[in-house]
């Protein structure tokens, strides 16, 4: 089967080029979608487990544009499209002086498609990650900043550790990657060095997750990560949010994994606290459990009618969300920011 695969993948290259590659991915990740159980949950292989959402959203046709309507999950084709709402988000904060920084965190089935239960050649992964150039380059166009992570995990040594087996999320060696990328942007402004420091300390600890999907399927299987635990050097305590920092992480529940505790399974190790400790002071967060792509822009416009000052303080967002929202039920509606005083 393994070599069956290959050779029809090289006999579509030779006759249909990577378009052809992309509809047979496409259709492969569709077809694992729908043998998914009951809980929307698809086993691998090696103990891993991947969400029918995040694979129905690899089946996509496209990610913008008209096409986007036939692949999208949103009850409204008006709000199927991303980009208008991203390019205009852009361009509110652009006018208030907000530099945007739009990173979607890759699906996990994508960069790690060889623990998927069926074989999907290196070409046919090639030609899905063309879909995703073809679109940030389209929001790149429109000047909205861009940081595609999907070279850099791809490139990763430990690639098979980015993400949890038996969850959503990225794992600590993930979000390692997204607070190293961000940390650079960060120190590349010119208001950077104005921002008083402080120290941070890490510490390597292990801990056992019982993963979302692994809770959704009811299993019992546990996971045992290592992660950062980054505390205050001062206090010995894990860090707190800072409303009035230059920087807000804005996002999905990919800014509040190992940070916020609960079900979201420890405090004071997620992209939040490693991306402080990197740029030496703390930052301002608002993240949302649901959807990253409309509630999370809903959220800041709230907070920025409650609080006028709000984003007087900012110079950057970092928006964070899992990519599959760019397909997702939620949609993608234009949200304003409150007006400048």
């Amino acid at each position: 089967m393994k070599y069956f695969t290959i050779i029809v993948s090289l006999l579509l290259l030779f006759w249909g080029g990577s378009s052809a590659l992309a509809e047979t991915a496409q259709q492969q990740m569709l077809s694992l979608a729908a043998a998914a159980d009951e809980n929307g949950v698809v086993q691998g292989k090696d103990g891993w487990l991947f969400l029918k959402e995040e694979l129905e959203h690899l089946g996509s046709k496209a990610f913008y544009g008209k096409a986007v309507r036939e692949s999208s999950k949103v009850t409204k084709p008006e709000y199927a499209d991303p980009i208008p709402a991203i390019v205009d988000f852009n361009q509110q904060l652009k006018a208030r002086d907000i530099q945007l920084i739009f990173a979607p965190i890759p699906p996990k089935a994508l960069i790690n498609s060889d623990k998927l239960p069926v074989v999907i050649s290196p070409e046919m992964v090639s030609a899905l990650d063309r879909m995703y150039t073809e679109f940030f380059a389209e929001l790149s166009t429109q000047g909205v900043q861009v940081l595609n992570l999907i070279p850099l995990f791809r490139s990763a040594k430990n690639k098979d550790r980015l993400y949890c087996k038996t969850d959503t999320h990225y794992s600590g060696a993930g979000l390692s990657i997204v607070a190293n990328e961000f940390s650079k942007e960060i120190q590349k402004s010119e208001w950077y060095a104005r921002v008083n420091k402080k120290t941070y300390v890490k510490a390597t600890q292990e801990i056992v997750i019982h993963g979302d999907l692994s809770v959704m399927e009811k299993s019992d299987t546990k996971e045992r990560l290592s992660l950062d635990f980054v505390t205050d050097s001062a206090t010995g305590k894990a860090e707190v949010v800072d409303p009035d920092s230059p920087v807000l992480l804005l996002g999905d529940s990919h800014i509040l994994v190992f940070s916020v505790g609960g079900d979201l399974h420890s405090r004071g190790a997620g992209l939040f606290d490693q991306l402080n400790a990197d740029i030496k002071f703390p930052v301002d967060l608002l993240g949302v459990r649901g959807s990253g792509a409309t509630p999370s822009r809903i959220k800041l416009y709230q907070r920025s009618r409650k609080d006028k000052l709000f984003l007087e303080k900012k110079r950057i967002v970092l928006w964070c969300l899992s990519a599959r929202e760019l397909t997702g039920s939620g949609g993608w509606r234009k949200i304003p920011i409150a007006k400048k005083k």
